[in-house]
């Protein structure tokens, strides 16, 4: 079982990142620029800032191979939980601001709510960005290393950690399944009447509900996984800087020099 497992978590892993593969960077550096890359538009006054950063990210993009399918899941994933209720808080702050006329409510303009959203994009882009491109183990290796001092103390961490590795092991192998089952019950429906199509949703609650069922029986079995795995066969972090990672700061501290020309007047 535990066998099987760390099998197919490293097989998952490999599937979404050999596109990644020819710029593999550290996850500690990775993940210090990608948070410096997210914190970046809140300080900017200028327009180019922003175009220069977009143009940034898109190279990004472009270098780690990360296919347009993939942007094109983020992007209607954004629309999905971030627009839409942003939309909707919009909305209520308009019914609020009718009825009490508090200022509190007042709509900001346009540029300012577009504004607003591009920033949580680009939070929500680089989030995209560093997950499709580090694998999960790495991430969870250096949150191993950075909870060293709750460890010291005695807290379980790693037994918490294990859990989360088994979780996503289990999720990933659960995905898989449904999008099979659910795919092949979708193909009966196709081209078929409405008393068909009721009858097939049917068919594809039973699937969802077999699955669930499915994964109750697993607990036990993930469970006996997590008491016999060592920490060492779900995840592990080394620091290891490479001439990619040297790349990777040489640009970044380019685009930092070149925004902060721009946004104090120096150049344009």
């Amino acid at each position: 079982m535990a066998k099987d497992l760390t099998v197919m978590n490293s097989d998952e892993e490999n599937k979404g990142l050999n596109k990644a593969e020819c710029f593999r960077m550290d996850g500690l550096i990775k993940l210090i620029l990608a948070i410096l890359l997210m914190v970046m538009p809140f300080w900017f006054r200028s327009s180019l800032s922003f175009g220069l950063l977009s143009a940034y990210l898109i190279l990004v993009a472009w270098i780690f191979k990360i296919n347009l399918r993939t942007l094109m899941i983020s992007g209607a994933s954004f629309g999905i939980i971030v627009l839409i209720p942003y939309f909707f808080g919009l909305m209520m702050n308009a019914v609020f601001f009718h009825f009490s006329q508090n200022p509190m409510f007042a709509f900001q303009g346009f540029g300012a709510v577009l504004l607003r959203l591009f920033k949580l994009f680009v939070i929500w882009y680089i989030s995209i960005l560093y997950f499709h491109t580090t694998p999960m183990r790495t991430f969870i290796g250096m949150l191993d290393k950075f909870f060293l001092p709750l460890k010291k103390l005695g807290l379980p961490v790693q037994d918490y950690l294990k859990i989360i590795m088994c979780i996503v092991a289990q999720l990933k192998d659960t995905g898989s399944e449904v999008k099979k089952s659910l795919g092949d019950k979708m193909r009966t429906v196709v081209g078929e009447g409405k008393r068909k199509f009721k009858i097939n949703v049917k068919g594809i609650s039973q699937v969802i509900v077999n699955l669930i069922v499915d994964s109750f029986d697993k607990i036990d079995k993930v469970q006996e996984y997590v008491d016999k795995v060592s920490p060492e066969e779900l995840y592990h972090y080394h620091f290891k800087f490479s001439l990619k990672d040297g790349v990777a700061l040489a640009s970044f501290l380019a685009l930092a020099v070149m925004i902060w020309l721009i946004e104090n007047g120096i150049i344009l």
